[in-house]
């Protein structure tokens, strides 16, 4: 079994292996603990956790590692599976009711006290602690209706306890896999590439590092890989936030969990499964049930120094009653626990119900420092705007017309799918340019813009930086017009043919309809300081905001 250290302490080490790989946690665990020099071992096949304890004077991380390679997944194989965690749960609860209705009467005062030693055990290791705390209060609660003979009293009251811990269990469970699944990579069957050329399909499990895949468009991409060839954008949202694609060539890397916007891509495997995606899903799952609130530690704070005051109620009640049934009662019906329960169950609830808007958060302290955020910062592409790029005019200049320098844009930018050369393309569309190939092969220069021969004579487009420093274009001619441009909050393109400037096409991303109901929404909740952040110019970025 394939298997990884990923953290480790002397005497401490956790592995990592594939989710799944394991079905028994009892099973593995036991093969683990059995091992010369290992203390214990505790194996989560949800998540493909093995966290050992052991005696590093008896045995090494090597040997560790060397062990549970060795470790056959049958053998953690139960005869028939075992039930999910919260189904376990639930058939654990049910079946100690049943057990608790159907012992004979002459049993169930033995039976009673059995169920409350682990109370008593809790309340008494509290008090070596020198805590007054909820385990000392429940302890008390049952001891005192087992001294006075109020078995049934006793009985109830373990029932109420028990409930309430397999709820929070149930509880907790269901989150966590509500978690897993909302974050999990949902990768079927991909397109494997064989030397000779031919593709095959074969499901994600049998995916192996230096395989080659084809991801076309659409296309979610399940592995970390390097690009083998072709052209394609590639929506990165999931991992950056950033709207627009990012041009991926030859050369490039490809990352799990970002998506095919347009074009095509032969991508050899580097990473697959829990080495990539995967393992930040898990990592994100154990840090949200780790990170705990501040309200959390408060409400379990509260519910410790509640409990002296029910304890002298208790006390007060037995000295005017002298009724030491009254007396219990008070002990019984203390609710301070109940704040410490309900709290977690309520900020898991709140990343559930954020991971279904689309929100993750990465646990209960996010949340709370988030309430009490007074500012707000944006960002603009995509996120204030559409994200798509709309062509608005064009400024032609030394003889040319805006529908030739429209054609002449259209037929260099045809080759990239990049929004703003989607732009340019659906604008000749529009109008009715036909723009067939009449240039040589075209450079795409990242970040500055395109160069080709077209009919035989040099034609560049892109950024001002581009055209007019790189390639000793005089703008000069476009200066008013390029102010004014930038004034009304357009994205400029030059397009340059033989050295002479042929036009301005001036490009806008309208914002989108719901960006200032959105913004005044969040002032009324309470932000006071509402920013735009943006790598555009100033007078773009001041006109959207």
């Amino acid at each position: 079994m394939r298997a990884a250290p990923v953290h480790s302490l002397p005497g401490r080490v956790r592995f990592r292996v594939p989710p799944g790989a394991i079905t028994s946690a009892r099973g593995a665990a036991g093969n683990l603990a059995g091992l010369s020099g290992v203390k214990s071992a505790a194996v989560n096949p949800r998540t493909g956790s093995v966290l050992i304890l052991y005696d590093p004077r008896l045995i090494s991380e090597a040997g560790l590692w060397r062990a549970l390679q060795n470790i056959e997944v049958s053998h953690s194989v139960p005869a028939r599976p075992e039930a999910k965690p919260k189904e376990a749960i639930a058939w654990s609860w049910i079946g100690w009711q049943l057990f608790r209705l159907l012992v004979p009467a002459a049993v169930k005062p033995f039976v009673t006290i059995a169920g409350a030693l682990p109370f008593f055990a809790l309340g008494i290791k509290s008090l070596c602690r020198r805590h007054l705390d909820v385990p000392v209060l429940d302890a008390a609660a049952l001891g005192a209706s087992l001294a006075q003979g109020n078995v049934k009293a006793a009985s109830t009251l373990i029932m109420l306890l028990k409930t309430g811990e397999y709820l929070e269990a149930w509880a907790r469970e269901r989150s966590r896999e509500n978690l897993a699944a909302a974050l999990a990579l949902k990768a079927g069957r991909v397109w494997v590439r064989a030397a000779d050329g031919t593709e095959s399909e074969v499901s994600y499990e049998a995916v192996r590092q230096g395989d080659r895949i084809a991801l076309r468009s659409g296309t979610l991409i399940p592995i970390d890989g390097r690009i083998i060839e072709g052209r394609a954008l590639v929506n990165e949202a999931a991992l950056t936030g950033e709207a627009l694609p990012v041009e991926k060539t030859s050369g490039g890397v490809v990352h799990a969990g970002t998506v095919i916007a347009e074009g095509e891509l032969l991508a050899e495997v580097l990473k697959k499964g829990e080495d990539t995606r995967y393992e930040r899903i898990i990592r994100l799952i154990e840090q949200s049930e780790g990170a705990k609130a501040d309200a959390e530690i408060r409400a379990g704070r509260i519910a410790g120094r509640a409990v002296p005051f029910t304890f002298a109620a208790a006390v007060l009640t037995w000295l005017i009653s002298r009724n030491g049934r009254k007396a219990a009662s008070v002990l019984s019906v203390d609710y301070s626990c109940a704040v410490k329960l309900a709290t977690p169950l309520a900020f898991l609830s709140a990343i559930r119900e954020g991971l279904e808007n689309g929100v993750f958060f990465k646990g209960g302290a996010p949340i709370e420092k988030l309430a009490l955020c007074d500012t707000i910062i944006f960002d603009k592409t995509g996120t204030l705007t559409l994200a798509a790029p709309a062509l608005e005019r064009i400024i032609p200049y030394n003889g040319f017309s805006e529908s030739s320098a429209l054609k002449i844009a259209a037929c260099l930018e045809e080759h990239f799918p990049h929004p703003v050369a989607k732009a340019v393309v659906d604008a000749a569309k529009e109008r009715n340019i036909s723009h067939r190939e009449e240039h040589s092969q075209v450079k795409y220069i990242a970040a500055h813009g395109i160069a080709s021969e077209y009919r035989g004579k040099h034609t560049v487009i892109g950024s001002r930086h581009f055209i007019g420093e790189d390639e000793g274009v005089d703008l000069s001619i476009a200066g008013p017009d390029t102010a004014a441009a930038v004034r009304e909050g357009y994205s400029v393109l030059y397009l340059a043919h033989e050295q002479k400037l042929a036009a301005l096409l001036l490009i806008k991303d309208p914002p989108r309809k719901e960006a200032a109901e959105v913004i005044a929404m969040l002032r009324a909740l309470g932000l006071r300081r509402v920013y735009l952040l943006s790598g555009d110019n100033s007078k773009t970025t001041e006109r959207i905001g």
